[in-house]
């Protein structure tokens, strides 16, 4: 299984070279790949018990060297192709075994012509890429193995460090995420002291008077919530004031100061540990990046090397499938694919929390409008309120959402005309200060037209299908009896002909919410409110998938809860409906 229209490095390469375009970056692709585990198996998981030792040498080898170096390989191994199998140079013999294992397109055509020989080196090495990257995890303790062993040169410790480089994601954890815990500090703590070993020499001691000031500073941001104002306080700090922030980090402190502590040394110290080597770097750097993967390999390395009872689980739950189950039952959707790489499901949350309120006062006035109006319309069945109510009805549906908030904006909020509503937003500056009432009256302002414009659409429907409704029920029998009783018209339509109408009325309840979803696409565009429907249109125009595929997982949820609403309110409106009736 992969993601349309696949990777977008090896959709570039064609038997020609270079032949096409993808719109998505590779940055995004990987962190989809990675963040939805389609890396893994579909089904069944027992890459735990494969060895990897022999192609990961392999492509360490031709990461190792240069795409000219391919190149001129590929002229030995097309001569070694031609002769039989007995005949063949053993490790000739295993290069062409794993090169065809890549299942690069034309593989065989293309070594056997000379002139599209440096095109398949480009394409030999994007696809090795792609494959440390698809078997990752699984394939890290071999390629340790490399950098570990003294067998290994220094071209190819130099390979195995560009296959890591593409198997691990942030080997190192250096700062906390927007929801810190104690669980990430382990981590934390241990990235910033693999880099303090190395660059202690390089920052001095601070004086007593440095210190006390720099310590003030500190406590100042830490008590800041704005992050902003942090970032502001950072100017007072120098580089050389690092050893203090190190210390906080990794002593004993609280979490809050250490959070504070991480961010600013990832500010001033923009590239802590180096991960990766040129082809031509000396064995100092080649050692000093070795070093930087050991210590990361020793901290995780129960991660890669699980236990026999942990790699017989994972051939079940460490799988495609199994991952996105989980991920549905937990709302855990990954991280967006853009490069803010927030977590979808905070991403989503946020829009919930605003939508949400607007789409149940949208629906809460449409049914305190519109029924009533419908009745009326019934009860006074054409007469001069009817016909006028009607003709307003059609006039309001005749008009689209959109219209009306273009309308609205233009003679309430701006322009030459009234100037009684606010154009963007759902709160004014500095509303998290207001009193509970000053705050709802501030929130009011600013849903009147939004919540308008959401409501006017679906009032008008509403309103002549209760109409509609109350007809079909007027027009029954025992609502003549009633009156040929001498029930009063007034207790006819609302003890005996409101409720029965209500049937009909509730069931389009399941259809209205599931509708205002995409209405308020244009709305909380037009007026600038950070809702589900802006992010699900942010989200496609920035082709951040994994945020519109939860969209639409939490919109089908939306969709089935509504559904399940209307079923129970069939219960509150109907007495005659029980469903304990029916489980007897």
């Amino acid at each position: 299984m992969q993601m349309a229209p696949g990777d977008p490095q090896i959709s570039q390469l064609g038997s020609a070279g270079l032949t096409g375009k993808s719109s998505q970056t590779r940055e995004a692709y990987l962190i989809q790949k990675r963040d939805l585990k389609l890396d893994k198996p579909l089904i069944l998981n027992f890459n735990n018990f494969r060895d990897y030792a022999a192609k990961v040498r392999m492509a360490a080898y031709f990461l190792g060297i240069s795409q000219a170096e391919v190149a001129k390989g590929l002229g030995l191994l097309a001569a070694e192709a031609d002769k039989p199998p007995r005949e063949q140079d053993p490790k000739a013999a295993k290069r062409l075994q794993f090169l065809r294992g890549l299942k690069i397109d034309d593989f065989q055509k293309r070594l056997a012509d000379p002139p599209q020989r440096l095109r398949l080196a480009k394409a030999i090495q994007v696809y090795v890429r792609t494959f440390c990257e698809d078997n990752g995890i699984y394939a890290v303790p071999d390629t340790i193995g490399i950098i570990e062993s003294d067998d290994s040169d220094r071209q190819m410790k130099i390979g195995a460090i560009r296959c890591l480089d593409h198997m691990v994601v942030e080997p190192f954890v250096f700062t906390y995420t927007r929801k810190p815990s104690a669980s990430q500090t382990p981590l934390v703590v241990s990235a910033w002291k693999t880099w303090w070993k190395g660059a202690e020499e390089t920052f001095p001691h601070l004086s007593k008077n440095r210190r006390q000031a720099v310590a003030g500073l500190f406590a100042a941001m830490v008590e800041e919530k704005s992050r902003a104002k942090q970032i502001e306080m950072l100017d007072d700090f120098h580089r050389d004031d690092m050893r203090f922030f190190v210390e906080k980090l990794l002593g004993q402190s609280t979490l809050d100061e250490k959070v504070v502590a991480a961010a600013t040394l990832k500010l001033f110290i923009s590239r802590p540990l180096r991960m990766d080597v040129p082809l031509d770097a000396q064995s100092e750097l080649v050692q000093q990046v070795s070093e930087n993967w050991l210590a990361h390999y020793r901290d995780r390395q129960p991660i890669y090397q699980p236990g026999i009872i942990a790699r017989v689980t994972y051939i079940f739950s460490d799988t495609q499938y199994a991952h996105m189950v989980w991920r549905l039952v937990t709302f855990n959707f990954g991280r967006s694919a853009l490069k803010t790489r927030e977590m979808v499901s905070e991403k989503i949350w946020d829009a919930v929390i605003v939508s949400a309120p607007l789409m149940l006062l949208a629906n809460v006035f449409i049914y305190v409008v519109a029924v009533p109006i419908g009745i009326v319309c019934a009860v006074n069945r054409g007469k001069l309120a009817d016909r006028l109510i009607s003709l307003v009805l059609f006039f309001l549906y005749s008009i689209p959402p959109f219209v009306a908030g273009m309308l609205f904006l233009l003679f309430f909020c701006y322009g030459g005309y009234l100037k009684l509503f606010p154009m963007l937003g759902l709160h004014s500056p500095g509303a998290d200060a207001f009193g509970w009432i000053h705050f709802l009256a501030d929130y009011a302002w600013h849903a009147f037209l939004p919540i308008t414009c959401l409501a006017l659409f679906s009032l008008a429907g509403m309103a002549m299908y209760s109409r509609t409704s109350m007809l079909d029920v007027i027009g029954q029998d025992y609502i003549r009896t009633a009156r040929a009783k001498g029930v009063s018209r007034h207790m006819v339509v609302l003890k005996h002909a409101f409720r029965n109408a209500l049937i009909p009325i509730v069931t389009l309840f399941s259809g209205f919410l599931p509708a205002m979803l995409g209405g308020s696409v244009l709305i909380e565009v037009i007026f600038g409110i950070p809702g589900m429907g802006r992010l699900s249109w942010s989200s496609i125009e920035q082709k951040d998938f994994p945020t519109l595929m939860a969209l639409v997982y939490v919109q089908a949820i939306i969709v089935m809860l509504s559904i399940l609403l209307t079923d129970l309110l069939y219960v509150v409106v109907d007495p005659r409906i029980s469903f304990e009736s029916e489980a007897k």
